[in-house]
């Protein structure tokens, strides 16, 4: 178990997570340096899509962790650290600092630091918590503003960023945006306790009609003075690249579909054809069989009437000389009585 209160479970099918848009938006097989590793959650994450990984990470325990997943890790206050001295002979296509920034008392400087580790086309991926959210300005119109372990007021942040602010730091660090993601939750979905029922209906509208009220972190992508939104490492650009993919499948599976009904039409109707010739031989069988029955039964008829005549003819051959017999046994015996 890790012991990094940094340390995160990560699922890459969850969009509405920072870790898992910054790590998306890895190509994968870059190397990729992760200021602020923690663990190395996100750095396992990388190496499982053929990333490699060095790391800079200020909590010794940690990044005794992080060196599991990473090629290197140097255990340093990044604001202290010469970073081009730390990775000499190096370069990178990602710098990852996630969720680091808030806790820098000079985050311009280290963006400007990183940037001189970063291959021309390379990338700094940031993310950083929205203190515009509605549940710190509810927070704030119920009299509170308290520090919490993680989150949008952790104990340790020394800045405190809403878009604006966001904008303005990357623009002086010389850095042009090139894609841009939000994490959201809802004013009561925060680690700041909210009891909506504690403000009136206007207030609760007050505080979320901001576009940004629900904008848990900004998730940036950005590049030393170049606009790529679809380069081949863009999020954005894959994201597109697979729904082209997706939609060729698509009709690829339409032209499947479309032989395959034509192949069992003319399969049925072939079946239908030969069904139908099979019917109409068993009834041209039936109609020759029952003319065949009638001929049958005329010719039993008419060897019944030719037995009858042929019986006819021999019980009179029979009975004619009997009858004569008898008449002259008769007539003998009459004669033989006178």
């Amino acid at each position: 178990m890790s012991t990094s209160r940094y340390a995160q479970d990560i699922d890459l099918a969850d969009l509405n997570s920072s870790r898992t848009l910054a790590i998306l938006s890895v190509a994968p097989g870059s190397r990729v340096l992760d200021i602020g590793a923690a663990d190395g959650s996100v750095a396992r994450a990388l190496v499982q899509r053929g990333c490699s990984v060095c790391a800079v990470e200020v909590d010794p325990a940690s990044a005794r962790e992080a060196e599991e997943h990473c090629e290197q890790v140097v255990i340093a206050d990044v604001e202290e650290l010469d970073v081009q001295e730390a990775f000499s002979g190096l370069d990178f296509d990602a710098v990852l600092l996630l969720d680091v920034l808030e806790h820098l008392r000079d985050p311009l400087a280290v963006l400007r630091n990183v940037t001189g580790v970063i291959r021309e086309d390379g990338r700094v991926i940031v993310s950083i918590p929205n203190v515009a959210h509605a549940a710190v300005a509810l927070a704030l119109l119920s009299g509170r503003f308290r520090y919490t372990e993680l989150g949008l007021l952790d104990r340790t942040h020394l800045r405190f960023f809403d878009k604006p602010a966001v904008d303005q730091l990357l623009a002086d660090a010389d850095l042009v945006v090139q894609e841009e993601f939000r994490v959201t939750r809802g004013p009561t979905e925060t680690e700041i306790p909210i009891d909506p029922n504690a403000f009136s209906p206007d207030v609760l509208a007050h505080a979320t009609q901001d576009p940004e009220s629900a904008t848990y972190q900004f998730v940036v992508v950005a590049a030393a003075g170049r606009d790529g939104a679809d380069s081949p490492a863009s999020l954005t650009g894959a994201l597109k690249r697979r729904v082209d993919e997706l939609e060729e499948v698509i009709r690829e599976a339409e032209v499947h579909a479309r032989s395959l009904e034509e192949q069992l039409t003319r399969r049925h109707d072939a079946e239908l054809s030969a069904s139908r010739r099979e019917v109409s031989l068993l009834h041209q069988d039936l109609h020759l069989k029952e003319k065949h029955l009638a001929k049958l039964r005329a010719d039993g008829q008419a060897r019944d009437a030719s037995l009858a005549a042929i019986q006819g003819s021999l019980s009179w051959r029979i009975t004619a000389p009997l009858r004569a017999a008898k008449q002259r046994r008769r007539r003998w015996l009459g004669a033989v009585d006178s």
